[in-house]
């Protein structure tokens, strides 16, 4: 091999040559730029696909929880009952049982009863109450001898009793509690509990004085068919007017 003909020639082609050379590094330094901008581009693709499915997994949770939510309203909204069947007595113009929708109050139960009769006694009737199922409400009438709490007899009250006890303060400012049954105010049910008085006999007290109006005095009682004097003098001494 003629080195000397190679080094002429290198020598004469020389500014060729170093221009190739730079071609070369320019073309090594583009590939190692695009190398590095491909990988920065991955690295750019992977973070964003795990925020994508970060967020997509938050929207999972919320919508599992909205869903769970609404589902425990839905039962909470089952369970609540869409009306309630009262019974309404007293000085009302048709007593009797209504069924209102839930959340009625007692100023809805008396309109429907045909609204009070002109001797109602509504100083201490709650109008404005809402209603519970089975509750049983007596609208007294004028001169009623009634606590406020009598009024309504709610199921749900664990206070309730079926014989009511009337608290009167004496002289002295005390207040004494009688076990008496007030024959003006007993439904039947309450009547029940006076010694010898069956279903029959309360029912026809009942009647009694839903015909006639209250009684004046205890001793009136013995003009209910089936009270004689022996019955009424075994039960006076448990009642009331």
């Amino acid at each position: 091999m003629d080195w000397e003909r190679i080094k002429t020639f290198i020598d004469e082609h020389k500014t060729y040559f170093f221009i190739g050379l730079a071609c070369l590094m320019v073309v090594f330094w583009f590939e190692v730029k695009k190398s590095n901008s491909n990988e920065n581009i991955n690295d750019f693709n992977d973070e964003s696909t795990e925020l994508l499915q970060s967020k997509k997994d938050s929207n999972d949770d919320l919508t599992d929880k909205t869903n769970s939510g609404e589902t425990k309203t839905e039962r909470i909204a089952a369970a609540k009952p869409k009306s309630v069947t009262c019974d309404i007595s007293g000085a009302v113009n048709h007593q009797g049982v209504y069924t209102l929708k839930s959340g009625a109050r007692l100023n809805e139960l008396i309109a429907a009863a045909g609204g009070t009769k002109s001797n109602a006694q509504l100083k201490r009737v709650n109008r404005a109450l809402i209603l519970e199922d089975q509750d049983k409400i007596h609208i007294p009438y004028k001169g009623e001898k009634i606590k406020a709490e009598q009024v309504v007899e709610s199921v749900s009250s664990s206070t309730s009793s079926s014989v009511s006890a009337e608290i009167s303060d004496n002289k002295d400012g005390q207040t004494t509690a009688s076990n008496k049954v007030n024959i003006n105010t007993a439904n039947v049910a309450q009547l029940q509990q006076l010694n010898g008085i069956g279903e029959k006999k309360a029912q026809q007290i009942f009647a009694y004085r839903q015909k006639n109006g209250q009684f004046k005095s205890i001793e009136e009682l013995k003009q209910v068919s089936g009270i004689g004097e022996k019955t009424f003098v075994a039960l006076k001494d448990q009642l009331e007017v």
